[in-house]
């Protein structure tokens, strides 16, 4: 792997993200190496990593990702009134007087009626979405990745001609499950740590996620075109979201720039909305709240540096609730 280094400013991770000369780090390519070195078959994982348009470039890059638009497009109003119909039970659902784990009695939830809406109807294997990040994850186990190679591989079986078509749908599926359902939960601990014992109807709640569950992309230089000292192929790891930033510089940067912006800003935006509204009619009060992670959060450059996975993964959020 060649070195990386961090961007940890608003202005120089806004640039690179936004540069011709840098491209997104391709899994594909990695996973090739791996079977390649070790005489392994990742074809099904390559296969589905070379049409997620975050790790593309170029003129595949965009043909993917029209495709995904269209159907997100396709999504909205059933995404939008799934939502509504589960968000609008949140202020029931806490409750004065009962503890519950949010993530699994809420966000979990929240995301499935998302899901579902989009209307594929594709056989899935449960948990396959959270498998396919694990292989994100330089610490996974090789027989764990062999594992998920295979129901990838069974995936695909299932139709394969019309296999690129449902690795697509599938591959919506896969960014949107962590992003989305870990920006959740951690911008509501960050609410309620912060406001223990207050009123959720008294709240002065953001308009966008105040954390982020994507505090880092990779973007690899190619050409000759180094930055701040930097070398061809050197992989940059550029800093989205920080405490370092102002709220205005979080907010530019909470789902990328240029033309890797994510394609799920719009119903993120609009179910965030749909939350804070239902919190604010909310009478109840939160006494404590705990986070689970897979991995701790980062917190210094060096752990942004030696972050396995790009997204901060949300096991639970166990609040207690008072009247």
């Amino acid at each position: 792997m060649p070195p990386v280094v961090l961007a940890d400013s608003f202005a120089e991770s806004k640039r690179l993200l936004k540069s011709e000369n840098h491209q997104p780090v391709s899994i594909a390519d990695q996973y090739r190496a791996i079977g390649q070195r070790l005489g392994l078959d990742f074809s099904p994982t390559i296969r589905l990593f070379d049409l997620l348009p975050i790790f593309l470039h170029g003129s595949r890059h965009a043909e993917v990702r029209r495709i995904m638009a269209a159907r997100l497009a396709n999504a909205r109003v059933r995404q939008e009134q799934a939502a509504q119909r589960l968000i609008e039970q949140l202020p029931t659902l806490l409750a004065p007087g009962t503890t519950l784990d949010l993530v699994g009695s809420f966000v979990t939830p929240l995301w499935a009626a998302l899901a579902s809406a989009d209307n594929t109807k594709l056989e899935i294997e449960p948990g396959l979405a959270a498998d396919i990040i694990a292989l994100l994850d330089s610490k996974s186990r090789l027989r764990d990745r062999m594992a998920t190679n295979e129901k990838i591989r069974r995936f695909i079986a299932l139709d394969p001609a019309n296999a690129d078509e449902r690795l697509i749908s599938l591959g919506l599926s896969v960014l949107g499950t962590l992003p989305l359902a870990g920006s959740i939960t951690l911008s509501l601990h960050s609410l309620f740590s912060a406001n223990l014992g207050k009123p959720l109807s008294s709240l002065n709640y953001p308009k966008r996620f105040p954390v982020s569950a994507i505090p880092v992309t990779d973007r690899v230089a190619v050409g000759h075109c180094p930055h701040a000292g930097s070398a061809a192929g050197e992989i940059t790891r550029c800093v989205l979201h920080s405490g370092k930033y102002s709220t205005e510089e979080n907010d530019e940067l909470l789902y990328g720039v240029g033309e890797h912006a994510c394609l799920g800003r719009s119903i993120a935006n609009a179910v965030w909305s749909m939350i804070t509204s239902a919190l604010s009619t909310a009478g109840s009060t939160i006494l404590s709240s705990q986070l689970a992670l897979e991995y701790p959060a980062p917190q210094t450059d060096e752990d942004l540096l030696n972050m396995p996975l790009g997204f901060i993964n949300v096991r639970a959020l166990k609040v207690e609730i008072g009247a």
